[in-house]
């Protein structure tokens, strides 16, 4: 789940970039018609081109906390824009739209903010605050004018500074409960997987060793062919309890015909882990021809420990002739061995 308020509000998604550019054409638009109330309009349209600069970094891929260069760039570019425009004012008792790049560096300052750095944010208003206080010093707007701007402005940040903090508290939130939710889920899961496979052992035993069972308590005596039986028997279910990987109702049927033909065979799980279908099938596919190429000997089968490069190893000595097989995640690979 998106936990960041650059990915709940898609800053940097296309509606992001779509608002971004409107608020770009929007601005251009009342500079635009307002560069007569300018000292110098070709500062003013300087200034505009560093404010696209900013929105253009603003709109920079990531996600929080915005990178600290392009942190560092928007203030050094809005400190230029704030420069500019303080001593730039042909009114400044009375600048009205003229003074456009305050609302403008608010808003730079609030994106900012919704990215991740909303301390960086404040410092750069504070220092927007101080370059426009010394401009009313030296002849620009009056002091009045700029506190009540500057206070006006503030209000806006602290809002949006705000709102991006109980986003950031209610995502938290919201993904402690996911995560709790998805826990239970994976438990639940767990304990219906062992109750399934506790079903199917149960059922397994119910089917291959009941009968058994039963011949045995009847006190006759046994025949060799039963005797055969009750062997193999045994092997299946030992091969149940070590390897598990190896419990395919194919696979127990082809061991046992195996054994049967009077092969040794022998099987291990060492994987600690599920396999998935298509790893289980090439696995089966892999031990079931070797089972049935195989006319005598020892047939060792092992499924290698989660992590291994190879699934399984499959070893069968044939009279003293040996191939080893290597089922791995895309080919099943036989050595030859003398």
């Amino acid at each position: 789940m998106k936990t960041d308020v650059t990915s709940i509000l898609r800053l940097t998604g296309l509606g992001g970039r779509l608002l971004l550019t409107f608020y770009a054409l929007a601005t251009t638009v009342i500079v635009v018609l307002n560069l007569g109330k300018l000292v110098s309009p070709a500062l003013g349209l300087v200034a505009l081109g560093l404010l696209y600069a900013a929105l253009f970094v603003l709109a920079m891929p990531g996600k929080e906390p915005f990178g600290r260069l392009a942190t560092v760039s928007i203030i050094a570019l809005v400190s230029a824009i704030t420069t500019i425009e303080a001593w730039n004012l042909a009114t400044p008792d009375d600048p009205g739209y003229s003074n456009w790049h305050m609302g403008a560096i608010t808003f730079v300052y609030l994106v900012l903010a919704l990215r991740g750095r909303t301390t960086q944010a404040w410092v750069g208003y504070i220092l927007f605050a101080g370059i426009e206080i010394a401009s009313s010093f030296s002849g620009g707007t009056a002091l009045a004018i700029v506190g009540v701007d500057v206070a006006r402005q503030a209000s806006t940040l602290l809002i949006g500074s705000l709102f991006g903090l109980f986003l950031r508290r209610a995502s938290r939130t919201i993904t402690a409960i996911q995560e709790t939710q998805l826990s239970r889920a994976a438990a639940r899961a767990a304990t219906a997987a062992a109750t399934g496979e506790r079903e199917r052992q149960v059922a397994r035993l119910e089917n291959d060793a009941r009968p058994a069972l039963d011949r045995i308590l009847s006190g006759e005596e046994f025949t060799a062919a039963e005797r055969e039986g009750f062997e193999l028997l045994e092997a299946s279910l030992r091969d149940g309890i070590r390897a598990a990987g190896f419990s395919g109702e194919r696979l127990v049927s082809e061991t046992r015909e195996a054994r049967a033909r009077g092969i040794q065979v022998v099987l291990l799980d060492d994987r600690g882990a599920e396999l998935d279908e298509t790893e289980r099938t090439r696995v089966e596919d892999a031990l079931i021809t070797q089972l049935r190429e195989s006319a005598e000997g020892t047939i060792t089968a092992r499924l290698s420990p989660f992590g291994r490069d190879e699934i399984a190893t499959i070893v069968v000595d044939e009279g003293g002739a040996y191939r080893r097989v290597v089922v791995s995640f895309d080919s099943v690979e036989v050595t030859h061995l003398s």
